[in-house]
């Protein structure tokens, strides 16, 4: 299989692979006990909270493991509303990912106002427009890093900066650019991590916060209170070690990610002439959506699929129909074009035949799909 759906999740390092058996058996004791084996897993975990406090610049208690980034991302957006009831207004951008999107809008049925700032026809924030909509009784300003869809990239420092002049808490969801490009931590407030989108097994992430929150979880008080749950001390030294890997070998991944997508993108156009490319601008090179003319994505998704190519379509299927990509028709595409992109985005192992096999099957599938299905809503 042709894997180019890296953005959705990875494949796990085989060198933490080779690890997790090894560190199974060496720290396999709760890290609340208090005997030997307990206190050798603590240590584990507050090596590693150290390690990530001294590449954020940040204390090491200001540092919370959890599951994943929907777990950090509604603990940082809830926990905030509880902390700060009086602020009622939440700023953020139309292409936040669901996990950050669902939590606003549930405290939206709360009572909280919602606001969503202005992009432009890149799917950038308009900082004119959030100067205008900042109050004293906002909450936060929540701006995603490197949309999920699109791969559109934001000037996070700026946002930061502008938050910050007005007394503002910033969050960013930074989960599709953590250890693959360069990133301003110091202007985020909270931020959120995931471990199976660099590598690392699945059920480990992370958020990163700058004062005090109201924790959703309740129990043994791990994690300073903050996230109760016994820690899972084997993905937090996988995390670790990933984002490690990544460090040693992110500029030839994205040196090697602009030749792809260049290939992507020109050969796509080539035989496709009426495609349209999402955002060609300010993004990084692992995340390309294409819009094709006339079939549905799903069915090019499940098509290529069988073909032993793996992508992703930016509409969801919950309900037995499709419904449109709110990233997607926040950049004012129909409806109808929400319904037909296709988002390819490549991992630290993604070879140039790989591209260039992927996109003789995508066209000769579209082609037979366009002559024989058509697009309906």
């Amino acid at each position: 299989m042709i894997y180019l759906d890296n953005a959705a999740t990875s494949k796990v390092f085989s060198e933490i692979i080779q690890n997790v058996k090894l560190w199974s058996g060496e720290f396999f004791a709760n890290p609340n006990s208090i005997h030997p084996d307990g206190q050798k897993s603590r240590r584990a975990i507050e090596q590693v909270r150290y390690f990530f406090s001294d590449y954020f610049g940040c204390k090491p208690e200001e540092i919370i493991f959890t599951s994943c980034a929907t777990e950090s991302n509604n603990t940082i957006i809830k926990g905030l509303a509880e902390k700060f009831p009086s602020k009622d207004e939440i700023l953020i951008s139309p292409i936040e990912h669901k996990s950050v999107l669902y939590p606003v809008m549930y405290l939206k049925r709360k009572g909280f106002k919602v606001r969503f700032l202005k992009i432009d026809k890149s799917g950038r924030i308009d900082f004119d427009d959030l100067r205008k909509k900042l109050s004293n009784k906002t909450l936060f300003v929540g701006v995603i890093h490197v949309n999920n869809e699109t791969g559109v990239i934001q000037d996070i420092k700026a946002v930061g900066e502008i938050c910050r002049e007005n007394g503002v808490l910033f969050f960013s969801d930074i989960v599709q650019s953590f250890g693959r490009i360069d990133i301003p931590f110091s202007y985020i407030d909270f931020f959120s991590v995931s471990g199976h989108k660099i590598n690392a097994p699945k059920g480990i992430g992370f958020l990163k916060k700058s004062g005090e929150i109201i924790p959703l979880l309740h129990g043994g008080g791990q994690e300073f209170g903050i996230r109760s749950g016994t820690e899972n001390v084997i993905g937090i030294l996988s995390i670790r070690e990933a984002l490690d890997i990544w460090l040693k070998r992110k500029e030839d991944f994205i040196k090697r990610s602009k030749k792809l997508e260049n290939i992507l993108v020109k050969q796509l156009k080539e035989y496709i002439p009426e495609i349209k490319i999402v955002s060609e601008g300010y993004k990084v090179p692992y995340i390309t959506t294409a819009i094709f003319p006339e079939v549905k994505g799903q069915d090019m998704v499940m098509a290529l699929g069988r073909a032993g190519v793996e992508v992703s379509s930016g509409s969801a299927c919950s309900t037995g129909s499709p419904t449109p990509s709110h990233v997607l028709l926040s950049y004012g595409f129909s409806e109808e074009e929400a319904l037909r992109g296709i988002r390819f985005s490549f991992g630290i192992e993604t070879k140039e035949e790989d591209i260039i096999e992927a996109v003789e099957k995508t066209v000769e599938i579209y082609k037979k799909l366009k002559k024989f299905t058509g697009f309906s809503l």
